[in-house]
């Protein structure tokens, strides 16, 4: 490209230099500081870099971050398309070497698929890099070339053997026993459930219960009958020395037992994995079914997905999750190629789809995943006119493989592997991981560690909405509303960059505390951001939140009333937009929430503005709780002996937890033999994949113009979601 260039006009090379426009194509989580670059904080058009949505008027594609098996196809497809010269820069460390994911099973290099220019580390890098790298890319197409430069260097074989990294001992146990229903404190309400399910049940942490059922679907009938209403997870355990398969569904409510999980579970043979699907007692486990059948195999009779891909690629090996399938272990050399059966072939739309929209006289409309409108995903729209008859998800473009790669770390190494698939909510994705490592392990939190915990959290939780408006703003076409979120989004980084170190990716909540003190000056500083927020915040909603052409793109449209909402097993600001009053941050009362007056926000239409305005209200709850835990932190110690932690065992059974994260409920659980010091089972449920159902339904009726409306409604993050 650069050749052809040199042997042009000056002119053109003029014109290129400030034209470098990046295509909207959104690969991974990097993407969150790219949004920034292009925000005004950095203000990359500057330079004369402009995003545009069509790949045959663009130029440059800007990786951001991991590229995937599926996102792959996507990658060559888009580039194949835009006009010479075209150039590619590769964000983070996971394009270059993989990164956090480099031995994932669908992880693919952005450089064996096309040709790359420039390399920008950092995981994620911050905007000033990604700028640095178009001033760079702009100066090698004028003929010069100013960039900092990798060197090489080799690593010493021991008798032929590669230095393994890091040096922590790891071990784990041949054929371990793999009880997840050990009894902890038990608790009167299991008799009450022994009533309900007619079988024995277990207390395996607060509130927390498990039984061995004959039939799945008469219990879950029971647990419905008796008020629960949702699905919160649906987990398989292989136990291959047994040769069998532990398949466990768990049940919650948000009505009669709001703080109770009930996992109901049952043994099923390995060479023929087969369970009853509960999707007509309970439609929230549909995508959870479709999930664990394409990792493990397990067959959900009645869900007619069975048979299918939906996060996986299909050059993807079969049953990933399954013990037998085996990823490589950490080294400091990478030899090994991630294309080993890759194909370049377009993602197709499924034939029977297709049969059948037409059968129907409505047609079908493929939406992403480069579109200015889909994110990291593919949407394929029934239509019927312009009235939108069904919308399928086509997920897993960035899905990374995080269960997996956990089951294959110590504990302290995954803080920075749980927190990947939503960088700009970390504490809450640190602070769930860490509080089932805490609960299983009975250690206590010191209470300053507590207060800074939830500071972070709330932090977290005031950037993640305030992306989420910008994007929606960008869906919507409203550049100035963009700015504003983001711009707003800076304080946000800023405050979270003095306490941490690291404006996303903090990895600073460990298991007893915190990595380090934060001081009481740093404190302050953070207040008086947060006061700076507060004076510009009324002046956002009055540009966007109630400007009277966002009003009239999101009032009445994508409603979803109480009872779907419930049923669908929606969570956070999304289902409490729909008149359902549910806040883990209320019902459980972990960390320092308890220490602070907040009101859990709540709406009544259900629509896309309500979602919206939800989520406005609860940033300025956030800024309240974070004034007030500033004002009354008290002294003391932060955390315990990190190096205790680095081999640390957790005890047999299966130890869950949940947090209120941004989005919504984040859920973990991990299946400990009682002798690894690695995860048997590492289980993550994100808020992402638990609204999907429900943006789906929410679409359904309405009109083609509004589908991107509804989309940046719901806040949905596909990283996030694929995990």
């Amino acid at each position: 490209m650069f050749e052809f260039l040199q042997r042009g006009l000056p002119i053109k090379r003029w014109g290129t230099k400030w034209s470098l426009w990046p295509v909207h194509l959104v690969t991974a989580c990097c993407g969150v500081e790219l949004a920034h670059a292009y925000a005004c904080g950095y203000d990359a058009e500057r330079l004369g870099s402009l995003n545009y949505g069509i790949c045959r008027q663009t130029n440059l594609i800007i990786v951001e971050g991991a590229i995937t098996r599926k996102m792959a196809r996507v990658l060559k497809m888009t580039w194949e398309q835009m006009p010479n010269p075209k150039f590619v820069v590769v964000m983070g460390a996971c394009g270059i070497k993989g990164g956090i994911f480099w031995n994932s099973y669908h992880m693919v290099r952005p450089w064996e698929v096309v040709p790359v220019q420039y390399f920008i580390p950092g995981c994620p890098p911050t905007p000033e890099a990604l700028l640095n790298a178009i001033v760079s890319l702009q100066k090698k197409i004028d003929g010069k070339e100013e960039v900092c430069r990798f060197e090489k260097f080799e690593i010493e074989n021991v008798e032929g053997k590669v230095r393994r990294c890091p040096p922590l001992r790891k071990f784990v146990v041949e054929n371990p026993a793999v009880v997840p229903n050990v009894e902890r404190e038990r608790d009167e309400f299991a008799d009450f459930l022994e009533e309900v399910l007619n079988t024995k049940v277990y207390t395996i942490g607060e509130k927390t219960f498990y039984a061995f059922v004959d039939d799945l679907k008469s219990s879950a009938k029971s647990l419905k009958d008796t008020g629960f209403d949702h699905v919160k997870c649906v987990n398989v355990i292989d136990v291959p020395h047994e040769d069998e398969f532990v398949v466990e569904f768990t049940i919650s409510s948000y009505s009669k037992f709001r703080d109770v999980l009930v996992t109901i579970a049952k043994r099923v043979d390995r060479e023929d994995p087969k369970v009853d699907s509960l999707i007509e007692i309970f439609p929230s486990s549909d995508y959870m079914e479709r999930e664990m059948h394409e990792f493990f195999g397990v067959e959900f009779v009645g869900n007619p997905w069975m048979g299918r891909n939906f996060l996986l690629d299909e050059s993807t090996p079969k049953y990933p999750l399954r013990k037998d399938f085996k990823i490589e272990q950490e080294s400091l050399l990478e030899e090994r190629k991630f294309l080993q059966d890759f194909d370049d072939n377009p993602p197709e739309v499924p034939e029977d789809l297709v049969r059948d929209a037409l059968s129907r006289d409505e047609f079908v409309l493929v939406v992403g995943p480069q579109h200015p409108g889909s994110g990291h995903m593919r949407l394929i729209v029934k239509l019927e006119g312009d009235v939108i008859r069904e919308v399928i998800p086509d997920p897993g473009y960035v899905h990374r493989g995080v269960e997996k790669i956990a089951e294959n770390r110590l504990y302290i190494q995954n803080i920075p592997l749980v927190e990947r698939p939503c960088i700009t909510d970390f504490a809450n994705y640190d602070l769930c991981y860490v509080r089932a490592i805490e609960n299983a392990l009975k250690i206590d939190v010191p209470e300053r560690a507590k207060f800074i915990r939830t500071i972070l959290a709330e932090l977290c939780r005031i950037g993640t909405h305030l992306y989420d408006a910008g994007i929606l703003a960008v869906f919507l076409g409203h550049t100035t509303g963009f700015m504003w979120a983001f711009g707003l989004r800076e304080f946000v980084c800023e405050a979270l960059a003095m306490m941490t170190g690291a404006r996303v990716t903090g990895s600073f909540i460990v298991p007893g505390g915190i990595r380090r003190d934060v001081s009481d000056e740093t404190l302050r500083k953070v207040k008086r951001l947060i006061s700076s927020m507060r004076e510009r915040i009324g002046k956002f909603e009055k540009v966007f939140v109630k400007n009277p052409t966002v009003v009239a793109r999101l009032r009445d449209v994508g409603v979803l009333d109480r009872d779907r909402a419930i049923e669908l097993g929606l969570v956070g600001p999304f289902l409490r937009a729909s008149n359902v009053e549910f806040d883990l941050r209320s019902v459980k009362k972990y960390e320092a929430y308890d220490e602070v007056d907040w009101d859990v926000v709540v709406g009544e239409e259900g629509d896309s503005y309500a979602r919206l305005l939800v989520r406005v209200e609860e940033v300025n709850q956030s800024m309240r709780i974070v004034e007030q835990l500033i004002e009354s932190i008290p002294k003391g110690e932060i955390c315990c002996d990190l190096w205790c932690l680095s081999d640390v065992v957790l005890p047999l059974g299966e130890h869950v937890s949940m947090v209120e994260g941004s989005r919504g409920t984040i859920y973990m659980s991990i299946v400990s033999d009682g002798e690894s010091n690695v995860p048997y089972r590492f289980r993550m449920v994100t808020p992402c994949w638990y609204i999907l159902k429900g943006f789906m339904e929410a679409c359904k009726g309405y009109r083609l113009a509004d589908l991107q409306a509804i989309y940046g409604s719901f806040g949905y993050f596909p990283p996030e979601a694929d995990r």
